[in-house]
């Protein structure tokens, strides 16, 4: 399809439809087969078979956006009209943003560790979990912590080149447009024709193709970097802390969709922001 920044093409419905159906077996069936996991009743051929299927199923998820970001689609892909207010500010050029993985996993290390000065509260932990599941987190081995460093050290880099480009980009794409408009618009003055205008879009479409070709380009290396993150995570960590983190991340995802936690959320959003009814014509 030809580009045009005139005649925009929001991503195919075959995409939407996929997003809602991914979203749904993320709920009823990837979510409960970890906690299924997580039970003392499971094997670990069980455990390994169902995390392989999560992890699958969420680099499914980051495979198929890329197929689906073009010069036409990346507005609606980096700004998408699918989330939620709640999710909002957890995005990062169109998806969750890289560092709440490693925040999620430095959350399980930290209150483990915090909670082992806590014999009665350990205690607990173990009577209500398989003692594996109780302690995965307990006293991690140098090597993970290590490996959890370089994974932020590489974020700390990636973030900072991924928003730097973004800037350069829009300012770029501002100026081109700028740039061309005027031209075209002095242009059909000068003609004093009524062409004026169709020239002006044709000029303006040629300017930002190269700035939306460098959108899709950062989109997908920030995809890139979100699925990379997730994958290290598990190779980094043993089947039950993968397991573990896997879960927390998919009730993460899931509780966006919470429809009461989302109408609190609003609620206190409008309270803080309240809409002045005069402003609304």
């Amino acid at each position: 399809m030809p580009f045009s920044l005139f005649s925009r093409k929001k991503p195919t419905r075959r995409f939407n439809e996929f997003y809602a159906d991914w979203s749904k077996t993320l709920t009823e069936n990837c979510l409960p087969l970890l906690r299924q996991s997580l039970s003392s009743a499971a094997s670990a051929s069980v455990l390994s078979s169902n995390v392989d299927h999560v992890l699958r199923h969420l680099v499914l998820y980051y495979e198929t956006l890329d197929l689906a970001a073009d010069p036409n689609t990346v507005p609606y892909l980096l700004f998408p009209s699918w989330r939620n207010s709640l999710e909002t500010p957890f995005l990062f050029l169109g998806d969750i943003h890289p560092y709440l993985l490693t925040n999620l996993l430095r959350s399980f290390i930290d209150r483990e560790n915090q909670d082992s000065d806590d014999d009665e509260n350990s205690l607990r932990l173990i009577q209500d979990q398989p003692l594996k599941i109780a302690t995965a987190w307990k006293d991690p081995s140098d090597e993970l912590v290590t490996r959890i460093d370089q994974i932020e050290c590489t974020m700390r880099l990636m973030v900072p080149v991924l928003m730097d480009r973004m800037r350069k980009a829009q300012r770029s794409f501002v100026s081109r447009v700028s740039e061309n408009w005027v031209s075209s618009y002095q242009a059909g003055k000068k003609k004093k024709t009524v062409t004026a205008v169709p020239v002006s879009a044709a000029s303006v479409d040629e300017a930002a193709k190269v700035e939306m070709e460098e959108l899709v380009s950062i989109f997908v290396d920030a995809n890139r970097l979100r699925k990379s993150v997730i994958m290290d995570i598990v190779g980094a960590t043993s089947e039950h802390q993968g397991a573990l983190f896997l879960e927390g991340l998919c009730q993460f995802l899931v509780g966006f969709k919470d429809q009461l936690l989302l109408q609190d959320f609003e609620v206190v959003a409008h309270m803080h922001c309240p809409i002045d009814s005069r402003l609304i014509p």
